[in-house]
């Protein structure tokens, strides 16, 4: 949707107002429906999310030095 200042909508007949307002709520909640589902959706995907695996400098150096480079 475009980007409207307050002062243009003021400007507005009231019908205009009212239906442009209409539009900007029915978009907002399409947005927090949209990211509902897709929080949802991450928390049933089955994987591991966000585990990290910490190791101590000394086993990352060696790590390092035999070539074995951890993935990020």
């Amino acid at each position: 949707m475009k980007n409207i200042s307050y002062a243009d909508v003021l400007a507005m007949p009231t019908y205009e107002r009212r239906y442009f307002l209409g539009l900007l709520t029915k978009e907002h909640v399409k947005k927090q429906e949209q990211y509902e589902e897709a929080k949802e959706k991450s928390k049933t995907s089955g994987t591991k999310g966000s585990r990290q695996t910490r190791m101590t400098g000394e086993a990352l150096k060696t790590r390092m030095k035999n070539g074995d480079l951890p993935t990020t």
